[in-house]
């Protein structure tokens, strides 16, 4: 028995098609409820033209059970981008913030070195200021990525940034070696 028992279990159960079975239960219910209006039952509960216009729309309805089961997948693929758009855009909100709450920092720092007359301090914290563009090159990049920017424009800024650090750190030996 327990043989037979295992066997019975690993018979795989057929597939039900949702849309199948959806038509079949609006055709079940139309049914039933014509045949509770012909019968009189609850027929002054309901007007007539209601119950015909509630089996016009379910036998549309059934009729597009199987464009609505596929509607259901179409529809997370189309949201799953969007909400990654949506994480990009937040993200690169974000680290834009956070960059220019470091900039401020350090461009303090700086302004405080250059009155003190300690050149190399200033010179650190304006090279720290530029890096924190990395960082908003690099979160404009994810949402370039993502399709949120223009990825032609963030790869022009992206070459301006790494320009400027490259000038900045070029200079930066001669005010050293000239002080």
């Amino acid at each position: 028995m327990a043989g037979e028992n295992a066997q019975g279990e690993n018979v795989e159960q057929p597939t039900v098609d949702p849309a199948a079975a959806a038509t079949a239960l609006l055709e079940s219910l139309n049914e039933h409820l014509l045949k509770q209006s012909a019968d009189g039952v609850g027929a002054e509960a309901l007007n007539r033209q209601i119950v015909e216009a509630v089996n016009l729309l379910n036998a549309q309805l059934a009729s597009h059970a199987p464009a609505l089961a596929q509607l259901g997948s179409e529809l997370l693929v189309r949201q799953a981008s969007g909400l990654v758009a949506q994480s990009a855009a937040s993200y690169f909100d974000g680290v834009t913030k956070l960059a220019l709450a470091s900039q401020g920092v350090l461009l303090r720092k700086m302004t405080e070195s250059i009155i003190e007359d300690d050149l190399d301090a200033a010179t650190e914290s304006a090279l720290g200021a530029l890096n924190t563009h990395l960082l908003v090159g690099g979160a404009a990049a994810v949402a370039a990525a993502s399709g949120v920017l223009d990825a032609d424009g963030v790869n022009q800024a992206l070459e301006r940034i790494d320009q400027s650090i490259a000038r900045f750190n070029v200079s930066h030996p001669e005010r050293t070696s000239g002080a």
